[in-house]
């Protein structure tokens, strides 16, 4: 059977799997979300009151990307967004979460699951649900959704405000439910795997978790990179057979203790622009320094998770990228990076910029993706210098080589930063 009437036969049965609500379907809409504030939620805990956050998410469904001029692919998608936990209170506020996506289906449902956090337990208590629907014509009701618990049990009151306009024709062209801000961070700090790790004197591992914007523009959901099926140590984590799910579970017990948010220990906010990311991510407060190190990396369909390679307990870690990927079979790219003075190390306190690898056994990313990544972070973060290197390129383990030996040589103690430049220096953008 020639390809040409495989493709024919699979058009005409879409009209047959496509929702009645065509129209809904290829319209759509830009979103404005922002979560206000709680109320009268119930007591939780013997003592104290409630540690508050919930989960957003528009919807489970079937979306339609077109891969090639007249051929389409079916592709599950969904979105969805976690806020920081506000502590110790019935009557929680978030003040900075905002949500924007572009290109969203006119019939879409937005449902919010409103949680307490317990750290001491393995799962966290459910408190109830909103669901709503009609978010074209959505006016918020001036005394908050219901939130629905079990049996619907009215457990309290959720307002937020959503501001829905018609998709721009800019917007049409962007990828159903693109995230589009604003870029936010998480940090946790892990005194558990710090002692194990002995980084530094405060024996604190840290995992830092970036939302970015229009990821699937420059790395579409279709050409994501998937485990390397020659590489022995993803063979034992993704194989199916009962020792490789055992060990998936292991993976995902170490990644919920490394990206897990906690109450206590925990930082979170906006990265309104490339100073927020030094400043904020790499600059250290204590040692009033940038961090000098090689940090492991996976960009998923929705942030940049990374951590500090480091020495010891997870260098030689069976795989330390589906760690960070939760065991994901695919990725939209993995690696290395490392920052360094972009006029050489004898210059550390003018500009600054990253160096991005794909070296990642685990997942082999290809390297013409290289120039996607370094245009990716260059949208969400203007000015900044970014540098790629395939990991086969005798450039990348020189740059690594001078860091190491720069660390050796001044024992991470004479980066001076009271003059740093942190100024954006946008004609510097390749």
């Amino acid at each position: 059977m020639s390809l040409n009437s495989i493709l024919c036969g699979f058009k005409q049965i879409l009209p047959t799997i496509i929702p009645p609500a065509y129209e809904q379907l290829i319209t759509g809409q830009d979103l404005t979300i922002r979560f206000l504030s709680a109320e009268n939620l119930p007591k939780m805990d013997l003592v104290g009151t409630s540690d508050t956050y919930f989960i957003a998410k528009l919807d489970e469904e079937i979306s339609y990307t077109q891969v090639y001029k007249n051929f389409y692919i079916l592709i599950y998608c969904s979105i969805f967004n976690r806020s920081m936990v506000v502590s110790n209170t019935l009557s929680p506020e978030w003040n900075d979460e905002e949500w924007i996506v572009r290109n969203v289906p006119l019939n879409a449902k937005l449902t919010i699951n409103i949680y307490d956090k317990d750290d001491d337990s393995l799962s966290d208590d459910h408190i109830g649900q909103v669901e709503i629907t009609d978010l074209p014509n959505y006016q918020a009701p001036s005394e908050g959704h219901e939130i629905l618990g079990l049996l619907d049990r009215n457990r309290g009151q959720f307002h937020l405000t959503i501001q829905s306009i018609e998709s721009s024709e800019s917007s049409k062209k962007l990828p159903r439910y693109t995230f589009d801000g604003p870029c936010t961070y998480s940090r946790h700090n892990s005194p558990t795997v710090g002692y194990l790790t002995m980084l530094n004197q405060d024996a604190i591992y840290s995992t830092w978790k970036i939302r970015l914007r229009r990821i699937s523009v420059f790395f579409p959901l279709y050409e994501r990179q998937q485990w390397n099926r020659k590489y022995r140590i993803a063979q034992t984590l993704f194989s199916g057979t009962p020792r490789s799910i055992a060990k998936q579970h292991v993976f995902k017990l170490a990644h919920k203790i490394l990206y897990g948010r906690t109450i206590k220990n925990n930082e979170s906010g906006r990265l309104n622009n490339v100073d927020d990311l030094w400043k904020l991510i790499f600059f250290d407060d204590k040692t009033q320094k940038i961090r000098t190190c090689i940090y492991t990396y996976i960009i998923d369909d929705n942030t940049w998770r990374f951590s500090e390679t480091g020495i010891g307990f997870f260098t030689d870690y069976a795989s330390k990228h589906a760690l960070h990927a939760n065991c994901s079979e695919y990725v939209r790219y993995a690696g290395q990076f490392h920052p360094r003075p972009k006029y050489g190390w004898n210059r550390c306190d003018d500009e600054w910029e990253l160096v991005f690898d794909n070296w990642s056994g685990t997942y082999a990313p290809h390297a013409n993706l290289l120039k996607n990544l370094k245009e990716l972070l260059e949208f969400n973060f203007p000015g900044l210098n970014i540098v790629v290197y395939d990991f086969k390129n005798p450039l990348l383990q020189e740059s690594m080589d001078n860091l190491k030996l720069f660390e050796e040589q001044t024992k991470r103690d004479s980066i001076c930063v009271s003059n740093l430049v942190f100024k954006p220096t946008f004609n510097s953008i390749k």
